[in-house]
């Protein structure tokens, strides 16, 4: 027979897992923040590659990805990533195969559905990211994503105003703004005003 104690060690592991897989749960949609109550009391005191380890025990690549792309940016409450490029490097160092196509695929899906301010705060911490270059990536690649998620022109003056004062907030983001309006004006005048937004076409292509 199976001991009292080892019943409720049995239920207790039952009601943890339940746990994280809610929490996996949350992170299906991007932008789903968390409460640091969740997680383990001492998980603010791992280090980035131990939250990211930590993480793959309990939950789907997907969720993974997701989890590190918004600990990054400070949108998961109480939890933060402090290291992209090292929270990033354990995860393709330690996944493989399928795992590893869809942690890939579901953080690039995840950073392209950010808003323009929250994306720009993720590409300044990949060390990837040349810094002269984001303005010019955000505003090239922007056209692209209003056509997939059919941003209409509503939510595109919203996230061009957010980003501009994002950048106006920090002196050393003051020339993102100018490049990525410069990349934004050249992708509208290449792709045309196919799925966009016509107003936004009339507005910034003719800058």
């Amino acid at each position: 027979m199976i001991s009292n104690v080892q019943t409720r060690r049995r239920g207790s592991s039952v009601l943890m897992m339940a746990g994280l897989l809610a929490i996996a749960s949350t992170l299906s949609a991007c932008g789903g923040d968390k409460e640091a109550g969740e997680y383990p009391a001492d998980f603010n005191r791992m280090s980035d590659a131990a939250k990211v380890a930590y993480m793959m025990e309990h939950a789907s690549p997907d969720s993974v990805a997701r989890f590190i792309c918004l600990a990054s940016i400070g949108d998961v409450d109480g939890v933060r990533i402090d290291t992209l490029a090292n929270a990033t490097l354990y995860a393709y160092e330690n996944y493989k195969d399928g795992e590893l196509q869809d942690f890939v695929r579901a953080y690039d899906e995840c950073s392209a559905r950010l808003p323009l301010s929250k994306r720009m705060a993720l590409g300044k911490r990949s060390v990837e990211q040349d810094p002269m270059g984001l303005g010019y990536e955000l505003g090239l690649t922007y056209v692209n994503e209003i056509r997939e998620q059919h941003l209409d022109a509503a939510r595109v003056e919203k996230e061009i105003r957010d980003l501009q004062e994002a950048c106006m907030r920090n002196p050393e983001d003051s020339a993102t703004f100018r490049r990525f309006m410069t990349g934004f004006k050249v992708a509208l005048e290449r792709d045309g005003s196919s799925d966009v937004p016509e107003e936004i076409f009339r507005k910034y292509a003719q800058l």
